[in-house]
């Protein structure tokens, strides 16, 4: 066979039921190739004619036979690509032959008439015609499934594409949000730092100003001032613990920090919580003895708990039970989904309450600053911005967890690699030391602390020389100084750490006290060999550190 010849699989639908029609077509078409499909009645021929059949033939006899409604609704079961050849075999005689009827089936088919009788040649012809046609329409039938198929991969292309752009959308949305948020808390961070700096000058006055008072009512004691200066110094003490909440959510603060052993401190703790939450509250503590130590201010870890303890009694205002819990954990752990992305060996210590819990808007705001639920005089909305700003500075983080009865609030503490040290019993302060014939280099840009400080160190004998900057400082006559007392922010090309780092070049012998109530970043003190102070400072830890730093300088000469 030639090209144009049918597949095995071509099948043509014969109709023929009179004379020997149907075995003639038969041997003619299987000569070309193609199967037979006889019917039998009409019936069988409209439900022959589907979308598999590549030619339908039909004699004058089987057209007697059928119905154009019959023939109409096989062939519209057809679909769309689909337009079935239709051979109509007919008698010349017109007697024969109903032309009208021959019209009307030509409208719902595609009708080929051939009258008979004809030659071999032109009926073949006619097949030939007829299943090329179908065979162009096969093709495009599968061209069209191609093209359906084509279609559904990219409606199925630009779907997953749609739902990823909104999944790149949605992250770069979320991604805005928090920058946005950790710019806001960031730009918070700086104007709670600098109202801290502000305010530590200020407390830093009323501080000296009151030990210089009572240095010089020393001689005639006065029980009514006195009194009147205890309310002054516990009043700048509160003040100064305000501040210091300020710093620690601006993680603006140094840490004095010491590896600590925590079963130890935690043990010495409690009685302090318990002194703190009160006798309603029932205090527990739960840890193990062997937990790993951390490197942390134990100050700063004393005013978080106190925080945490402190909001615990206020959320079970008719009694309660307040658990105190550490534990080691390796992060990631199922067990604390708050950790977020930490890694690694970890000491979590978590403070638990059955009060009134958080709601889960509450929750979220809760860390940070000025926010709180307590009544106007009942709370400064500072507690736990202080915890999460001391968490993050210690390289750990602090979470809330809202449980099915009252809150857990934990920080999580990085473990050292240092043992801690052996507890000692803090020292009482001691009375302001002499400072009869040091010459001191004082370095303070506020010049109304400058004016308090210099007042102050030389009732103790000090001899003074004032300057308002380090670059001020760097001028000085340093073979007339013994020792510099200087703030860390100042205006001008250099700040207090810049000061260290110029005469730990040009005068490295020379002791150095660094003071300051804020710092943009703590972590520039920790290579610097001096002594720091952070305001408001007592003038008997000033004058200690002035005597560290004299007796450093000392040892190494």
């Amino acid at each position: 066979m030639d090209s144009d010849a049918p597949p095995s699989a071509a099948v043509a639908i014969v109709f023929a039921p009179a004379g020997g029609d149907e075995a003639a077509l038969r041997r003619m078409l299987e000569d070309e190739g193609v199967a037979v499909q006889s019917c039998a009645d009409a019936a069988a021929f409209y439900a022959a004619l589907d979308e598999n059949a590549w030619c339908a033939i039909v004699t004058e006899e089987g057209l007697d036979r059928c119905s154009l409604e019959g023939l109409d609704a096989g062939l519209r079961r057809q679909p769309a690509w689909s337009d079935l050849p239709f051979l109509a075999l007919a008698g010349r005689a017109a007697a024969e032959v109903d032309s009208n009827r021959f019209v009307r089936l030509a409208r719902i088919g595609n009708v080929t008439l051939i009258e008979r009788p004809t030659s071999r040649e032109v009926l073949l012809m006619s097949i030939r015609a007829a299943l090329r046609t179908r065979r162009l329409q096969f093709a495009m039938r599968d061209q069209w499934r191609a093209l359906e198929q084509h279609a559904a991969g990219l409606e199925a292309a630009v779907a997953e594409r749609t739902r990823s752009l909104e999944r790149e959308v949605g992250e770069r949305r979320r991604v805005e949000r928090a920058l946005a948020e950790a710019r806001r808390l960031e730009s918070l961070g700086r104007l709670t730092g600098g109202v801290a700096h502000d305010f530590n000058n200020i407390l830093q006055v009323i501080a000296g100003s009151e030990t210089l008072l009572r240095m010089l009512l020393a001689k005639e004691p006065n029980p009514r001032l006195e009194r009147s200066l205890d309310s002054i110094r516990r009043a700048a003490g509160h003040g100064a613990a305000l501040t210091q909440q300020l710093l620690a959510y601006a993680r603006r603060q140094p840490l004095n920090n010491v590896v600590l052993d925590l079963p130890q401190y935690l043990q010495a703790s409690g009685e302090m919580l318990r002194d703190a939450v009160g006798a309603d509250i029932h205090l527990s503590l739960h840890m193990a003895h062997d937990l790993w130590p951390v490197s942390v201010d134990p100050a700063q870890l004393d005013a978080v708990l106190l925080n945490l303890a402190v909001n615990a009694r206020d959320a079970m205002p008719d009694g309660g039970n307040l658990a105190v819990s550490a534990y080691d954990i390796v992060l990631p752990d199922a067990r604390l989904p708050e950790a977020g992305e930490l890694a690694g060996e970890y000491v979590c210590i978590a403070v638990s309450d059955d009060g009134e819990g958080m709601s889960e808007k509450t929750a979220r705001q809760a860390f940070e600053p000025f926010f709180t639920t307590k009544s106007v005089g009942k709370g400064t909305g500072l507690g736990l911005s202080q915890v999460d700003g001391f968490a993050s500075q210690s390289h750990g983080l602090a979470f809330i967890r809202r449980e099915q009865v009252g809150t857990t609030v934990g920080i999580l503490l990085p473990r050292s690699a240092e043992k801690a040290a052996r507890a000692q019993a803090p020292a009482p302060e001691a009375a302001p030391q002499s400072l009869a014939g040091i010459r001191i280099l004082c370095v303070e840009d506020d010049p109304v602390v400058a004016d308090t400080m210099c007042a102050l160190l030389g009732e103790l004998g000090a001899s003074m020389t004032l300057v308002d900057s380090a670059d001020a400082a760097i001028e000085a006559d340093f073979s007339q100084v013994d020792l510099v007392l200087s703030d860390v922010m100042m205006p001008g090309r250099l700040d207090g750490i810049g000061l260290v780092n110029w005469l730990a070049t040009h005068h490295p012998r020379l002791p150095v006290v660094l003071t300051s109530g804020y710092m943009v970043d703590p972590g520039r003190l920790h290579t610097l060999a001096i002594e720091f102070l952070r305001k408001p400072y007592t003038l008997s830890a000033l004058t200690h550190a002035m005597a560290m730093a004299l007796g450093r300088q000392r040892r190494a000469s």
